[in-house]
């Protein structure tokens, strides 16, 4: 968990080796950390016969695994996409809301502002995400 923190705000793709025997516990706390949306690649069995390739999110990679437990076995590559820059930021669900809440009570200008505030997020970009929802 304490090497996987130091991957939150990494902006480039992470590329690391995993045993069958962590492969499980090691995605649970990439889920934990990272988030269940951060999306990764598992590599199995690179250049051998059984090669498989699972790429999603961390959520959905777990599940994939889960369902089929040969895909647990084997050595696994593991991909984890970077951080999104600034700038690159997408607006989550619950920004949305409440960028929606803030904009049926305020001026667009004054709502990203204290959107900004409260996500961390940059203001232009907020703008522009209310902006593209009025027209």
């Amino acid at each position: 968990r304490k090497q996987l923190s130091a991957f939150v705000r990494e902006h480039r793709t992470v590329i690391f080796y995993e045993s069958p025997h962590r492969i499980m516990d090691t995605l649970v706390d990439m889920e934990g950390v990272l988030g269940v949306d951060r999306p990764v690649v598992l590599a199995r069995e690179l250049t051998k016969t059984y090669e498989t390739i699972i790429s999603g999110s961390v959520e959905e990679v777990i599940t994939q695994l889960r369902l089929d437990a040969n895909q647990q076995k084997g050595e696994f590559v593991v991909l984890l996409k970077g951080a999104p820059q600034r700038g690159e930021a997408e607006v989550s669900e619950a920004t949305e809301q409440l960028m929606r809440v803030l904009m049926e009570e305020l001026p667009l200008k004054q709502a990203s502002s204290i959107a900004a505030k409260v996500t961390g997020l940059k203001k232009r970009e907020l703008y522009q995400w209310g902006l593209e929802q009025s027209g």
